[in-house]
């Protein structure tokens, strides 16, 4: 169990550097990467380690093997960028603000109009469990107590989420939470801010009671409006 979890490191760890020099261009589309050999001697690892490498960048859509040719990166335009790995090494490419505010785009129009669906679908059991994961979070920001951050900033991806998995459709549900868990990467750095949490809350709340009164519309511009108020928050501190 051990060498099988070492092994599994290492191949981690060569898809992370592989794939992070594709998407920054140091390898660049129609490149051919270094034959099997001269990888297994960059990163010191066997060439099982490097043949399973191959094969999560191959699902990854950023490259192609060809028998006699080599392995081949892929247009960019067939990369899966979908994909949390490929989203965070855009990010760690330098394309932080681009990146940013491509996620919060993508927020902007998948969350709202998963809220809209919610209002209409969500069944009894979905709804409270929407209205309960508010009330904690409320309560923790109100607490104002620092040690809550994390839990806190849990809480607020919970109560997103359930709304997303509230909206009868998995495939608007898994892209959200896509979404949502790269932006919480990218800014696990942020400061500890209850203050602009509790700005927010309103908002919140607003979204919450759309979906428990049924009424789509309103959830849909509640959620607009605080994913909107969010991204001027963000721009606001990176200026």
């Amino acid at each position: 169990m051990v060498e099988s979890n070492i092994r599994r490191k290492l191949y981690e760890y060569v898809v992370d550097e592989i794939g992070l020099k594709i998407v920054n261009g140091r390898y660049c589309p129609g490149d051919t990467l270094p034959n099997e050999d001269t990888l297994c001697r960059q990163f010191d690892v066997s060439r099982g380690v490097v043949r399973e490498a191959m094969k999560v960048l191959v699902q990854k859509g950023l490259v192609v093997l060809r028998p006699r040719t080599g392995t081949r990166v892929r247009p960019r335009r067939e990369w899966n960028l979908f994909d949390p790995d490929v989203l965070l090494w855009k990010y760690r490419s330098g394309e932080k603000e681009a990146f940013i505010d491509n996620i919060m785009e993508m927020r902007r129009i998948i969350e709202a109009e998963a809220a809209m669906l919610a209002a209409s679908r969500a069944g009894e059991r979905e709804a409270n469990r929407i209205r309960n994961l508010y009330e904690k979070m409320e309560a923790m920001i109100m607490s104002r107590d620092e040690a809550l951050w994390e839990d806190c900033v849990l809480l607020d991806m919970k109560f997103h989420m359930a709304i997303l998995e509230s909206c009868g459709n998995e495939l608007v549900a898994q892209i959200g939470h896509t979404m949502r868990h790269c932006l919480l990467t990218a800014r696990q750095n942020d400061r500890h801010d209850f203050e602009a949490y509790g700005e927010a809350l309103p908002a919140h709340r607003a979204i919450l009671d759309a979906i428990m009164d049924r009424k789509p519309r309103e959830a849909y511009t509640a959620t607009r409006a605080l994913i909107d108020h969010v991204w001027q928050e963000m721009r606001r501190q990176r200026d």
